[in-house]
C-alpha cells in the first residue's frame, strides 16, 4: 500500500490495479467508496485497453478475436512503483506474455498521482512501444460514497459545469451498448440523483457531458471532478448501494447491434509506433457547488 499526504488529504493506493483505496480529509471525512464486497468490491479501477464488455468476452482487433475481461486487464494487474514522494507517485504497467494473449501490442501505461491542496490529480500516460499501430480505450472509474460525509439524509445531485443536458445510452443485459438514445435526465445541467435512475444499469453519456462536474448535496461540501481529456462519461451504482461511480472515459463498450473492431469504437484511440498520449482527471474534495 502506498500513502500520499499533504495538509488537506491523506490518500492510499495499491500497486494492484494502480487503484485508489482511500481519500480522507484532514478532519477525518472519508470520500472514496470502501470496496465493501456486499455491494461492489472495487474502489477506483483503471480501465485499459477496453471499456466495458465485449461479445463473448472477446475483443475484435484486426479481424481476430482475443479473450478480454470486462474493462480490460489493467485493473487486475500489478503495477511497478517507478517513483514516490510524499505527495505523489508514478506506477507503471508494461506488456507481458500474459497481456499479449488478449492484446497483441507492446505498450507502457503509467499512472501518476499527485496531491495539490484538496485535489488528487491522476494522469495516465499510454505509449506504443511496439512496431504496429495500437488501438485502445481508456477510462477512470472512481466510486464515491453516497451519501457524502455531512450529507446524510440530503438529496444529492450532479451539476455539469457547462450547464448542458446531454442524452444518454444504456447497455443490454450482457453489457453491450444499445443504439437507442434516451432523453437527458439533466435539467439545465443538473441531475437529481435517485436510485431508480440505475435500475437497469449505468447512464452512458457518449457526448455532451462537458469537461467538469460537481457531485454533492446542496449547501454541503461536495466533490468536483474535472476531465477535459475525456469525451465520454458514465454514471453508475447498484440500486440501493451506498456509492456512486463517476466515470470519465475515452471510448465506449462494444455495441450490441453489430460486430465492431476496437479501433472503430466511438472514442477509441490509435497510437502509431513510438507515440504517446496523456489523459488526466482531477478530483477536488470538500468544495461547495459553484
Amino acid at each position: 500500500m502506498i500513502t500520499l499526504a499533504n495538509d488537506d488529504l491523506t490518500v492510499t493506493l495499491s500497486l494492484f490495479g494502480a487503484e485508489l483505496q482511500s481519500v480522507t480529509s484532514r478532519d477525518g471525512r472519508s470520500w472514496l467508496w470502501s470496496g465493501d464486497p456486499a455491494f461492489w468490491p472495487s474502489r477506483a479501477p483503471v480501465l485499459f485497453p477496453v471499456i466495458g464488455k465485449n461479445p463473448q468476452d472477446r475483443v475484435l482487433i484486426d479481424g481476430v478475436r482475443y479473450p478480454m475481461e470486462g474493462h480490460g486487464f489493467a485493473r487486475s494487474s500489478t503495477f511497478d512503483l517507478v517513483e514516490q514522494e510524499a505527495q505523489g507517485c508514478v506506477l507503471r504497467l508494461t506488456d507481458s506474455e500474459e497481456t499479449r494473449r488478449s492484446f497483441p501490442f507492446a505498450f507502457a501505461l503509467e499512472l501518476a498521482f499527485a496531491l495539490d491542496g484538496p485535489t488528487v490529480l491522476t494522469t495516465a500516460s499510454i505509449s506504443n512501444t511496439g512496431s504496429a499501430p495500437m488501438p485502445f480505450c481508456f477510462g477512470f472509474h472512481p466510486g464515491f460514497v453516497w451519501p457524502l460525509p455531512d450529507s446524510v439524509g440530503r438529496a444529492h445531485q450532479i451539476r455539469l459545469e457547462d450547464g448542458l443536458s446531454p442524452a444518454f445510452i444504456r447497455a443490454d443485459a450482457n453489457g453491450l451498448m444499445l443504439p437507442e438514445l434516451h432523453p437527458s435526465p439533466f435539467h439545465n445541467g443538473e441531475l437529481a440523483l435517485v436510485h431508480d435512475l440505475f435500475a437497469t444499469g449505468a447512464l452512458v453519456f457518449h457526448e455532451g457531458a462537458g469537461k467538469a462536474l460537481w457531485y454533492g448535496a446542496v449547501d454541503r461540501p461536495g466533490i468536483r471532478v474535472a476531465f477535459a481529456d475525456m469525451p465520454q462519461l458514465g454514471l453508475w451504482t447498484k440500486p440501493g448501494a451506498p456509492f456512486l461511480c463517476i466515470e470519465p472515459w475515452h471510448g465506449l463498450p462494444a455495441p450490441a447491434d453489430r460486430a465492431e473492431g476496437l479501433a472503430e469504437r466511438r472514442g477509441s484511440m490509435t497510437l502509431e509506433p513510438g507515440r504517446s498520449i496523456s489523459l488526466a482527471m482531477s478530483m477536488t474534495f470538500g468544495v461547495p457547488a459553484e
